[in-house]
């Protein structure tokens, strides 16, 4: 994984590209946007897991605090990528501080799948790849032809009326309960996993798709502009 960092402006210009610029040729990135990052990492810093009945294996979902005051965070591009799944998370009606809980435990995993995603073929031209020339990656139909699939979805699973949840020795949850992420390597896994998980189980579930994602971030840090000025502290 390239060692390379950023600033938190050009995370943030670089985030805002991949989500709105390269569709609506938007401009500087509006400061409501930034203030959602900002809450995101101020979150991240607080959140207190030291107590949980399973303790996730990162202190940070995000970027650990710079080590000196008033300095700044370097961001790596998989940071940059987390931050991008949690504003998704965002986007599709998650809470902030649900999100940062959830990323805390996805972090590792993200971080290890970073990688691959970044491999050819590219999600982000509009191109399709004929499935032979991947041989190592799933396929999916389209036209009677098989092509190279690189997607990779989590499946996402929510519990809001903690009442139909059984009591435990530790009693009803309090608040929403996440259940464990289920990631699907190409279109035709998610539909196998999605058939077997709804209705039976599931009536609702979240799904993402991270391949695109990373690689368009990765994509627009490649691009990002050095920004001394303005510049918040992380």
């Amino acid at each position: 994984m390239s060692k390379e960092t950023f600033g938190r402006g050009q995370v943030e210009w670089a985030l805002w590209c991949s989500f709105a610029r390269a569709r609506f040729n938007a401009g500087d990135v509006p400061r409501v946007f930034r203030t959602r990052i900002k809450r995101l990492l101020d979150i991240d810093r607080d959140l207190d897991l030291s107590g949980a009945e399973v303790a996730p294996d990162t202190d940070y979902a995000f970027v650990a605090p710079p080590s000196a005051e008033g300095a700044e965070a370097d961001y790596k591009a998989v940071d940059a990528f987390c931050l991008a799944i949690a504003l998704d998370l965002l986007d599709s009606g998650f809470k902030q501080s649900e999100i940062v809980f959830l990323m805390r435990y996805l972090r590792p995993e993200l971080e290890k799948r970073f990688p691959a995603l970044l491999e050819p073929p590219s999600l982000i031209n509009r191109q399709r790849y004929r499935a032979e020339g991947y041989p190592d990656l799933p396929s999916s139909k389209h036209r009677g032809r098989r092509y190279a699939d690189r997607r990779l979805f989590v499946i996402l699973q929510k519990v809001e009326l903690t009442e139909i949840i059984p009591v435990t020795a530790r009693g009803r949850p309090t608040g929403p309960v996440i259940l464990e992420p289920v990631f699907c390597e190409g279109a035709e896994a998610l539909g196998a996993e999605l058939s077997k998980t709804m209705p039976d189980h599931r009536r609702a579930v979240t799904v993402l798709e991270l391949a695109a994602t990373a690689q368009a971030v990765q994509v627009w840090l490649a691009e990002a502009p050095v920004i001394r000025r303005g510049r918040p502290k992380a």
